[in-house]
């Protein structure tokens, strides 16, 4: 394993400097949006931007990919995150900050496209579980990051985007000038019918799932904290929580996938499990900060290696060469999901007040455990989807 994951480092300190800057300001938009007045359901609106963005960013970074080459799209997209994270600095207005949120989620999914394949391209059966655990664990290390910036800066400063700009040009520089292992083109630039046909349907249940959970949960959180009456340090006790808890659930669930006679039965467990911490977070709202604390660190240690598994699931049956277009087809599902999860979870809290968040996220993991636990029926159904419109 130590080969592989030598050769992928230049990617992963790229993909974990994208995510160190958008850690950085994520918690910051949301909580200068709710100073300025603005409401949940349209807080959830910008910052399903993001997830929207990063859906186009699925289609069209493949053919930059493709036109450009890895190294000069992954320049391009560095200079572009960079140049709208420090426009936050320069204007406060919710549209104008619901684009810039588009345009970072467009460039995060080239860095994420390039270096998942990148991954897989490196990985086999007996240690793809385990190097996506190390790339996982490396994205929610960043996350340490959300809490600095909220003490630091509370919801007015805007230093932390200008550091946040300069560290994604910084940190991109090894994969310009790393020569070690050569980056995955695609073959073509379009995701096809025959693309999702591909990949199992499960895998694509649970990346979508990973999608809304994930995405619901750590983009609302910044709005559940201020309508709870939680202040910007309970807020950054709970965002360091979900950083540790997020790192913690890694490896092991990734061990886990490797050794077990089938991932999906890994992935049966961990979403069971995700679906009673929320109804448990759901049913104990009012219980105290300490049990709030406890079970949201639960929650993010077993649902943050989900999309992990289901991406090592899928990837195991992909064939020679369809590494990118497999990548490509679950970062859109995922990216679908992330788009759907915090429209969803704005909405439910305006339904049902703040704990209508872990209601709505114990439906949506309960609609994905359904897919899991019907694996064969689902495959059945799958054959029927045509292969081209």
């Amino acid at each position: 394993m130590r080969a592989p994951l030598v050769l992928f480092m230049p990617a992963l300190i790229a993909v974990a400097g994208f995510e160190t800057a958008l850690a950085m300001v994520s918690p910051l938009v949301s909580l200068r949006l709710e100073e300025g007045g603005v409401s949940t359901g349209r807080i959830g609106f910008v910052a399903s931007a993001y997830s929207l963005g990063y859906l186009g960013g699925t289609q069209v970074c493949r053919h930059l990919i493709l036109h450009f080459g890895a190294r000069q799209t992954v320049a391009g997209l560095a200079a572009l995150a960079a140049l709208s994270l420090l426009a936050h600095a320069i204007m406060f207005h919710v549209l104008f900050w619901l684009l810039l949120s588009a345009v970072c989620g467009f460039a995060m999914a080239g860095i994420y496209t390039i270096a998942e394949s990148l991954l897989n391209v490196l990985a086999s059966r007996g240690n793809r579980g385990r190097l996506y655990s190390v790339y996982m664990t490396a994205s929610w290390l960043t996350a340490g990051a959300s809490p600095i910036a909220v003490l630091a800066e509370g919801s007015g400063g805007v230093i932390s985007f200008i550091i946040a700009g300069g560290l994604i040009a910084l940190t991109v520089l090894p994969v310009l000038f790393s020569r070690r292992a050569e980056l995955p083109v695609p073959a073509h630039g379009n995701l096809t019918l025959r693309h999702f046909r591909a990949v199992p349907p499960v895998a694509l249940a649970i990346c979508f799932g990973s999608g809304i959970v994930n995405g619901g949960l750590h983009g609302l959180l910044p709005s559940y904290a201020v309508e709870t009456g939680l202040n910007n340090n309970d807020l950054s006790v709970m965002l360091t929580v979900a950083a540790i808890a997020g790192i913690a659930g890694q490896f092991p669930i990734g061990h886990f996938s490797d050794k077990a006679r089938e991932r999906i039965a890994v992935a049966k467990v961990v979403i069971i499990l995700g679906i009673l911490l929320c109804l448990a977070l759901f049913a104990f709202s009012n219980a105290g900060f300490v049990m709030l604390v406890t079970l949201f660190g639960l929650l993010t240690a077993i649902m943050a290696p989900i999309y992990g598994v289901g991406a090592a699931l899928a990837n195991d049956r992909a064939g020679a060469g369809c590494t990118l277009a497999t990548t490509g087809t679950l970062l859109f599902v995922n990216g679908i999901g992330a788009a759907v999860g915090p429209i969803g979870a704005g909405l439910a809290m305006q339904a049902w007040g703040p704990a209508g968040l872990f209601l709505f996220l114990a439906g949506a993991a309960g609609v994905i455990g359904l897919a899991t636990a019907n694996q064969k029926a689902l495959e059945r159904i799958w054959l029927l989807v045509p292969t081209r419109l």
